[in-house]
């Protein structure tokens, strides 16, 4: 039996996987997450009641269990993108939790990019130098809380912090880690240029662990209070978005995973070079799987969260009627160009602090043409970074995208934007959680029996729905986003 602990953004998820990978049913549990957002870029988490979230789920799931049940052997646990806490000696937090989308640091990313040449940190590590990676953050906290920055025994993570509380140790796994912006791809291992530019210690981030180590049992006070868990091994925590692509069967680059939920990403699995790693674009990042396989790929601020303002700002009825309308209105056929930049841009540009902008409004623009210029600007931003996976080679020129995420499920009209925009075929993932089966995957499948297992091939497509791309409606949408290309240029910050 394995328990996959969900560490995400919007609910912390519990839930029990068999030796197959398959769910047992009604074992499962949710808390909701609501992160503290203020006007100067703050996006934190109080550590403490992250960690009481985890509690809750884990009594509310180990209280469904029957006397049945055979008691649980492995605990995996997926974790949203970089966050960062700072612990004392002790292991007890002195910081909140700083999100990924915590901004209050940008000014201190654009100081390490004034000393540091941005591509080649790139290389090194996968990651630019931007306020949602741990360099910039860490430099924050050292400028404005300095004790706090003296103090810190260990930068941990969101994941790292709840294995210590649950299992009496302070322990990195190589996925998360890669996330953080500060591990060196080469190496597999912390970047000694960033501890040095920094000024921490190797021994202030916590030790990564291989793939195949374990902590091996919950901490005393937690194996009494759940002794279905008690004698349960912890695998290394993974990133969310790579727990996705092997949860939808996206493994090899022939399978281009595109997720959007309240944002949006496409993400492509590739064995590691040796010696030297794949070189990315600057569009791009790299992070791990585990310590054979990177993910590379884009995530974009903007998705289901921009059809929500759209929704409420627009005053838009139901979402059958919205889809019905939206579906009526021909590719491009609004006239209007959409930045759907509504948050600052991540992927592909990383112009942090540009904003959305709507150009071509006439008196006669009605609400459900504004809805799908919106959706058509997102597909835009998306096919940036799936051009960059193909032009780089790090997916196939015939690769299909496997979709999943609640914002794409719910609307046929934007898969299909999607398929024609890109020109690659778009097949619906019949698999509802995707993350938490990847976990429970990667706790089962060794890579070298990933290709060959059908575990981790995409759902049958008998159950699927698969929209093919039409060339006409590709050209048109297109030269459409050359003009949105044009608009960006114009409005982009020169610093950025």
């Amino acid at each position: 039996m394995i328990l996959v602990l969900d560490l995400g953004s919007s609910s912390t998820r519990a839930s029990l996987y068999d030796e197959q990978a398959r769910p047992v049913p009604h074992a499962w549990a949710r808390v909701p997450v609501n992160f503290a957002i203020a006007e100067d870029g703050r996006c934190e988490d109080d550590p403490c009641a992250a960690f009481e979230r985890v509690v809750a789920v884990l009594d509310a799931l180990h209280a469904k269990l029957s006397d049945a049940t055979p008691p649980v052997t492995d605990v995996g646990i997926s974790a949203y993108a970089s966050s960062l806490v700072c612990l004392d000696e002790r292991g007890a937090p002195l910081t909140p939790v700083y999100t990924y989308a915590d901004t209050r640091c940008a000014e201190d990313a654009r100081g390490l990019r004034a000393k540091h040449d941005e591509m080649a940190v790139l290389q090194r590590t996968g990651c630019r130098i931007r306020a949602n990676y741990l360099p910039a953050k860490i430099a924050w906290i050292a400028r404005t809380q300095p004790q706090v920055f003296r103090t810190t025994r260990w930068f941990a993570s969101l994941s790292d912090f709840v294995r210590w509380r649950l299992f009496g140790r302070v322990q990195a796994g190589i996925s998360v880690a890669s996330w953080t912006g500060l591990l060196n791809r080469r190496a597999s291992d912390w970047d000694e240029a960033w501890l040095d530019a920094l000024g921490i210690a190797r021994a202030q981030l916590p030790p990564i662990a291989q793939d195949d180590d374990r902590l091996e049992g919950l901490r005393p006070e937690w194996a009494a209070r759940w002794p279905k868990f008690a004698a349960a091994r912890s695998h290394p925590p993974i990133g969310d978005g790579a727990a996705a692509n092997v949860g939808s069967g996206c493994v090899n680059p022939s399978r281009v995973a595109v997720t959007i939920g309240s944002t949006a990403a496409m993400r492509v699995v590739r064995r590691c070079e040796p010696g030297e790693p794949y070189c990315l674009p600057p569009s791009l990042w790299a992070y791990r799987v585990d310590h054979a396989h990177e993910l590379i790929g884009g995530a974009t601020t903007e998705g289901g969260n921009v059809f929500a303002w759209a929704r409420r700002v627009l005053r838009l009825p139901d979402e059958d009627e919205i889809e019905t309308r939206i579906a009526a209105i021909m590719p491009d056929g609004h006239g209007l160009t959409a930045l759907p930049t509504l948050a600052g841009e991540r992927s592909p540009g990383y112009a942090e602090d540009i904003r959305g902008t709507l150009h071509g409004l006439s008196l006669d623009t009605d609400p459900f043409e504004i809805t799908r210029a919106l959706l058509e600007g997102i597909a835009y931003r998306l096919a940036h970074i799936c051009d960059a996976l193909r032009a780089s080679s790090a997916a196939g020129a015939d690769a299909a995208l496997i979709g999943s995420g609640g914002a794409l499920q719910a609307s046929p009209t934007w898969r299909q934007i999607i398929a024609d925009v890109t020109g690659l075929p778009l097949r619906m993932t019949a698999e509802p959680e995707a993350t938490s089966k990847g976990v429970a995957l990667l706790m089962l499948v060794p890579p070298m029996q990933w290709e060959a297992d059908p575990r981790l091939q995409p759902s049958n497509p008998d159950f699927e729905v698969v929209h093919f791309p039409d060339g006409e409606r590709r050209a048109i949408y297109r030269a459409a986003m050359a003009r949105q290309e044009d608009l960006y240029a114009k409005l982009v910050r020169s610093d950025r």
